[in-house]
């Protein structure tokens, strides 16, 4: 039973990091500004993003977006962001929750389990933001651009399955 235990709590803070994972790179773009001065949460203590640019400049150009898109885009994440800015602090806040109980001298299932709920209502109050900015955020893309932004997000889902599977049996089939 202890070794259920320790594979239920390996799980949950998985799974709990993969959210929070999808969240940051679906909402990059959405968290600029507020008391960082528009600049990166990373930005200042390392010098930047190491001279790669804002990851918003780089999808930018990785897309070949126009100015006028590259500003329309940037319009739609401001106008979505002070919807989802209390539901991202809601989120690190529910997480925090469930690590302080999953690290308990005493583990209390029934509580963990009761967290791991509340941060999957979260997620999917997130999911649905997202997915609404993002119908937005096609309606400005070309076809050809919308090709390219599913090609680079099937990228980054391999290198995270990868990263994923570091360590264990070897890389992902198929690759």
């Amino acid at each position: 039973m202890k070794t259920l235990h320790k594979g239920f709590t390996a799980l949950v803070l998985l799974t709990a990091v993969a959210v929070g994972a999808t969240m940051v790179s679906g909402n990059a773009w959405a968290d600029r500004g507020g008391d960082r001065g528009g600049r990166c949460g990373g930005e200042g203590w390392d010098g930047g993003w190491k001279g790669h640019g804002h990851p918003d400049e780089r999808l930018a150009k990785a897309l070949d977006l126009s100015k006028e898109q590259t500003e329309q885009v940037k319009a739609i994440f401001l106008k979505h962001r002070d919807e989802i800015a209390p539901l991202r602090k809601e989120m690190v806040s529910e997480r925090r929750e469930l690590r302080k109980l999953t690290e308990a001298d005493k583990t209390d299932e029934a509580a963990i389990r009761e967290q791991a709920k509340k941060i999957a209502a979260t997620s999917g109050d997130l999911a649905v933001r997202r997915a609404k900015m993002a119908r937005e955020v096609r309606a400005v893309l070309t076809p050809e651009q919308i090709r390219k932004f599913r090609d680079l997000q099937e990228k980054r889902d391999r290198r995270m399955d990868r990263r994923m599977m570091h360590g264990q049996e070897g890389p992902p089939k198929g690759e």
